[in-house]
Formats: C-alpha cells, structure tokens, sequence
C-alpha cells in the first residue's frame, strides 16, 4: 500500500515517531512516540527500560524510529562513571577474560577482580594487549608465547578462578597452558545466544554502577568501537563490518571475563602457582 501497488480507502494506519535527533533519554521523547505513556504503558516502565536496554534497541522499540543497528553499545559517559583507581590485590580472586586473535585484530587479556563480600563490586581492568601497530605491514603476528606467558605470569601472581578463552585459533596455546595448570574455560565468543545473555549483563553493570574499572584507554576505546546488532536472537555487540580497523577486542574480553566472575565455579579456588 505504501508503494501504491494496492489501493483501499478503508485501510488507517496512525504512526508516532520522535524525532531522529530526539535524545532518547527523555520523558518528553517518549511522549511524542507514545500518546499512550501514563495510561496504557506506564512511565515507570520506561524509566526502567532506558537504563537497561541498549540505544539501538530502545530507539526501535519505545520511540518507535528506523535506526541503523550501528550505534554505539554504550551510552557516552557510562563507562567512564565506573571508573576507580584500584591497585592489585595478592589476596583477592581473579577471573581472566582472554580474546584472541592472529594478525589483524587485537590479542586482549583482561581481568575482573571478584566481589570481596556483598558489598564489594567486581574491578575490571587490562592485563595486557598485543595490537597491529597502524604503520605494520600484513607481516604482523601476535607474539603467541608471550601472550601465553603473560597468563602464566598472572596466574602465578594471583588467585585465579577461571581463564575463560575463545578457543578460535586459540586451541594449542589452551591445551599448552591447561597442561600447565591454568584454569581453562572455554567461552566461544562466536555463540550469538551466550553474547545476547553476556552483553546484557554487562550493559546493566554498567548503567547501574554495579563494577568499576582502571579506566585503561586502549579497553575503553574499544568499547566505544563496539555497535549494536539487532536480530532475532536480541541484542549483541559486533565490529562495525568485517573490514573495519575498529577494533572491539578488548571489549569482547571484558565482556567474557564479567561473565564468568558472576559465574558458579564447582572447582575449588586454585592458588597461585609460580613458573
């Protein structure tokens, strides 16, 4: 009908849109999608949802516009009002989120310092990343030792519950380091049902101050890379296109590591261990 191809007098169709330009944080942007607010949806619904629910996402389905699922994941300023100054801790317990990768992307370890008691919030923070320098050629390589050193390094240092690894490409250096004694989870970042679940615990930690971090400029340049992907499934982060140099790395690790700190580990705490 839109296109003309069908012609019927009888046919009514009332579309309320906010502006594209509209802040989507807004009461008064919710009004102009939704004559309804206040009757037939609460606005506490909605001042409930827009803390939890990615931009992309509420754009769509509460102001009811046509957006590109290319936004930024997380809200500007977000991230950096999590941001604590934390030193190390010898005795707490450590989650190690490791994402990694061959040539063009980003090698990313980091880790999430667990809750110390009910009060206490988990600290993430960047262990040690191994990115293409902008003027390399396609020569390049992840020094793949080092990246298994630097774990081993950690764990020998620290008490660490679980290293929870994309296994993609990664295989040889897991099996190499669980022989070693390294805590190895597997976390294939490649499960679009696991990152939906992921990515929104995250993003609700986030929004409600529920973990901080070391405000390391490399982790939160790479979650301001990061963009939304809207599908049947829900909600997940995603590179921009496969061809972009915006890499997303190191938010894919911190996403995995903040996952599996809320994780129930069976095992036992393994202590550190020194090489």
């Amino acid at each position: 009908m839109a296109r003309g191809e069908v012609d019927d007098p009888t046919f009514f169709m009332a579309w309320w849109e906010a502006p594209q330009e509209a802040d989507h944080r807004l009461q008064e942007t919710w009004e102009i999608a939704n004559p309804g607010i206040s009757d037939i949806c609460a606005l506490s619904d909605f001042e409930s949802s827009v803390r939890r629910t990615p931009e992309a996402e509420f754009r769509t389905k509460r102001c009811n516009q046509w957006v590109s699922s290319q936004l930024s994941w997380l809200p500007t300023g977000a991230w950096d009002a999590c941001e604590t100054v934390e030193e190390l801790d010898p005795d707490a317990d450590y989650v190690l989120g490791f994402d990694g990768s061959f040539n063009g992307d980003t090698t990313v370890i980091v880790g999430c310092r667990l809750p110390r008691d009910s009060e206490d919030k988990p600290h993430l923070f960047l262990v040690k990343a191994w990115e293409k320098p902008a003027d390399s050629d396609d020569s390049w390589r992840v020094d793949i030792q080092d990246a298994e050193n630097a774990i081993l390094n950690f764990c020998g240092r620290y008490t660490v519950r679980e290293v929870a690894c994309d296994p993609f490409r990664w295989q040889r250096s897991m099996e190499v380091l669980q022989d070693s004694g390294v805590p190895i989870v597997e976390w294939p970042s490649t499960s679009a049902k696991r990152m939906v679940v992921a990515c929104a615990k995250f993003y609700d930690a986030v929004m409600e101050k529920r973990l901080t971090h070391d405000g390391d400029p490399l982790l939160a340049r790479h979650l301001d890379n990061a963009v939304v992907k809207i599908d049947n499934l829900g909600p997940r982060i995603v590179k921009e296109n496969r061809a972009s140099n915006r890499r997303i790395d190191a938010a894919v690790a911190s996403v995995i590591a903040y996952d599996r700190s809320g994780s129930t580990i069976e095992e036992a705490i393994i202590p550190g261990f020194f090489i």
